[in-house]
């Protein structure tokens, strides 16, 4: 294998910008995630 030094290879790489599907991607999975946490909550003080 060859020596390859990952950290500077990673600084060297350019920046790329999230496309808008990526972005909707995102929301949804944080929407549902934080959507699931109130539901489980909700359910977990009507049984406790």
């Amino acid at each position: 294998m060859s020596d390859v030094d990952i950290k500077a290879e990673l600084q060297k790489a350019a920046v790329e910008p999230l496309l808008p599907i990526e972005k909707k991607l995102i929301g949804w999975s944080l929407g549902i995630g934080i959507v699931s946490l109130v539901i489980l909550a909700a359910i977990n003080r009507i049984i406790a």
